[in-house]
C-alpha cells in the first residue's frame, strides 16, 4: 500500500480540523455537541476508506 502525498495530507487535514473544533465547542461551553462532532468525523473515515487512496 502506497500512500500520496495528497492522501496522507489530507487525512491529516481532517484529523487536525475535527480536533481544533472539538476544543473550540468545549471552550464556548459546548460540550454536548461533541457526540455529533465524533460521529460525523466517524463518518467522513468511512468514506474515505470506502473510495481509498486516489489513483492518479
Amino acid at each position: 500500500m502506497r500512500f500520496d502525498l495528497q492522501d496522507v495530507a489530507l487525512r491529516t487535514l481532517i484529523v487536525v480540523a475535527g480536533g481544533l473544533a472539538a476544543v473550540l465547542l468545549t471552550l464556548k461551553g459546548q460540550g454536548q455537541a461533541l457526540p455529533a462532532l465524533a460521529v460525523g468525523g466517524t463518518l467522513g473515515a468511512c468514506v474515505m476508506a470506502r473510495f481509498g487512496p486516489s489513483e492518479q
